[in-house]
């Protein structure tokens, strides 16, 4: 990324800030979609995140951090999505939960249902590596954690993983 174009954003230049954000428009909401997995609740959370960003640009301290700080705004602001929804259940939805029992058994695939039983840190980990392709390191910086950590749960989750998919 163009770091004098990041730090006129930094100093409040809405040009600048704009072209950065749309440079980003397309990971954002695929970052977004591999947590939310819907359409208009991704592009919510980027936009969202785009807000946000623009109040609290002045705080990013160093400019090659800008993609990073990005995208941690956009898994925020779709975790927040997450909760918001949790708290809704419209009628159709409650069919929809019905029919899903019993399809779910049929109809998911065992890698997704094993997906799920992971810890929400190392599946994020896991969707961030192989549906999005990030480095590990960069894995590491967009969730605040140490790239041992990383390596270390996504080791050990992906071979218990392993083992459950091939007892089935």
């Amino acid at each position: 990324m163009d770091e004098k174009l990041i730090k006129k954003a930094i100093r409040g230049n809405f040009n600048a800030y704009s072209i950065l954000v749309h440079s980003l428009k397309d990971e954002g909401y695929k970052l977004a979609y591999t947590i939310l997995k819907n359409e208009h609740d991704s592009m919510d959370a980027y936009l969202q995140a785009v807000e946000k960003g623009l109040k609290n640009i002045t705080n990013l301290k160093e400019a090659k951090y800008f993609k990073t700080w990005f995208l941690k705004i956009v898994i925020n602001e779709a975790k927040n999505i997450i909760a918001k929804n949790s708290k809704l259940i419209f009628f159709n939805e409650i069919e929809e939960r019905r029919e899903a029992r019993y399809e779910e058994k049929e109809s998911k695939l065992d890698l997704e249902i094993c997906l799920q039983r992971v810890d929400p840190q190392t599946r994020e980990m896991i969707k961030l590596k192989y549906y999005m392709g990030y480095k590990l390191e960069e894995i590491a910086e967009i969730l605040n954690v140490p790239i041992g950590t990383v390596k270390g749960k996504m080791y050990s989750t992906l071979k218990d993983m392993k083992k459950q998919l091939e007892v089935r």
